[in-house]
């Protein structure tokens, strides 16, 4: 993480975010990146630049991901508003009005 590109640094929610839900899903289901990324119909270098937080990926990335990972409709729904509340607290972030409730969750 201690590339100058690292998205960490300006979205640490949202990395920690996907960090939980993505990566360690793809962990639990025992699947390489590769594996993921052929599911997902995309590139194994997205996948892993997504882990390393070199990117995030564009919503129908995420959704993509989260269909080859066997979300169900219920997380799927979870998923989207929780990610938005992981926006709103790095947006905060970037403002300056970073409390401490607004933390990296």
């Amino acid at each position: 993480m201690s590339k100058s590109r690292s998205v960490y640094r300006k979205f640490p929610n949202v990395s920690k975010f996907l960090e939980r839900k993505i990566i360690r899903r793809r962990k639990k289901l025992k699947l390489s990146q590769a594996a993921l990324a052929e599911r997902a119909g995309v590139t194994r270098n997205c996948v892993q630049q997504m882990e390393c937080h070199e990117h995030l990926p564009l919503p129908s990335t995420m959704f993509r991901l989260m269909k080859a990972l066997d979300f169900t409709e219920v997380e799927t729904a979870e998923f989207w508003v929780e990610i938005e509340t992981a926006y709103a607290k790095d947006r905060a972030l970037q403002m300056g009005a970073g409390k401490v409730g607004q933390e990296v969750m």
